[in-house]
């Protein structure tokens, strides 16, 4: 007697194949929606913790820590990337349950000077889950003069030492904290302009800035205080301004002339940034977070980084 054996064919296999294809094809897309959601939010949170952090400092001390510790024996914009260099980040670890950390720290010596042990200590409430680099949360900096160091990438060529990233810097305002130098082709010579002004930020955060709250006159509802950058122009340190570093001053604080997220031909290091689609959070003086689109009129972002615009 003759026993046939059912089994499926090729093409009902092959139909099937494509079905099971298919549903993943439509899954998949709402899945990664459904993470990246996951991580805004675990983003604005840490925002949120360090907005926190800042009032409850400010509470404390009755103004906020400063941009950054630099020399200050000049007001000269060159001596701004000179001195121990300790950021405002570093000054709120005791109010972000960092306090080991915080201790470890002598914000009388000079960043350099720590244990690599701190250089590299990673802080995961300063790190947003959706940047790329968020898997590598330590990195090598370029180094002022390297190979292709400039304020565009300043890290593509690394230098020797290891530091920990942020993803969160303070506002500086629409200033600029940067000092040129331009050829006097005429002479042969350089000629050396003051154009960079690190000591008078427009924003809550500069060189020795310390802050308080009633000198913002714009309101705290309206003026942002920190902000996202992403890591892929080049990385931000939690420590603070570490002299010798390509783009020192930059790694601390982000000042507002374009909007986040620009074009990446047009987007500068010093920008706000961030991997969510269509803007980057911030948090406000008065501790509320918000996301700001990349779509938002410029002029009016420029009016949310100044702290007494008198809009």
């Amino acid at each position: 007697m003759n026993l046939s054996r059912r089994a499926f064919t090729l093409v009902e296999l092959l139909v099937v194949i494509a079905i099971i294809g298919t549903l993943v094809g439509l899954l998949l897309p709402a899945v990664q929606s459904a993470r990246e959601a996951a991580r805004r939010a675990q983003c604005t949170n840490n925002l949120k913790q360090t907005g926190l952090a800042l009032q409850n400092y400010h509470e404390a001390r009755r103004q906020l820590p400063e941009g950054w510790l630099c020399n200050l024996d000049s007001s000269d914009a060159h001596h701004a990337e000179e001195g121990v260099g300790w950021g405002w980040s570093s000054r709120i670890l005791p109010y972000v349950e960092e306090d080991a950390t915080f201790k470890s720290i002598d914000i009388k010596m000079p960043i350099a000077s720590a244990s690599s042990t701190v250089h590299g200590k990673v802080i995961p409430g300063f790190l947003c889950p959706s940047d790329a680099g968020a898997g590598m949360p330590t990195f090598n900096p370029g180094e002022e003069g390297g190979a292709d160091n400039d304020h565009e990438h300043p890290d593509q060529t690394g230098g020797s030492a290891t530091y920990a990233r942020t993803n969160y810097v303070g506002m500086f305002g629409t200033n600029s904290w940067e000092a040129h130098e331009e050829e006097d082709h005429g002479a042969g010579e350089e000629e050396h302009h003051e154009d960079g002004e690190p000591y008078d930020g427009n924003g809550m955060f500069f060189a020795n800035s310390r802050m308080p709250f009633r000198h913002v006159t714009d309101g705290l509802s309206k003026t942002i205080m920190v902000g996202e950058r992403d890591s892929r122009i080049g990385g931000s340190l939690w420590l603070g301004m570490v002299e010798g570093l390509a783009e020192p001053i930059g790694r601390v604080v982000a000042h507002g002339h374009h909007a986040p997220n620009g074009n990446p031909a047009e987007q500068h290091f010093g920008d706000l940034s961030s991997r969510h689609q269509g803007g980057a959070n911030v948090v406000f003086a008065d501790g509320h977070c918000d996301f700001i689109a990349e779509t938002v009129d410029v002029t009016v972002f420029q009016k949310l980084c100044t702290r007494k615009g008198g809009e």
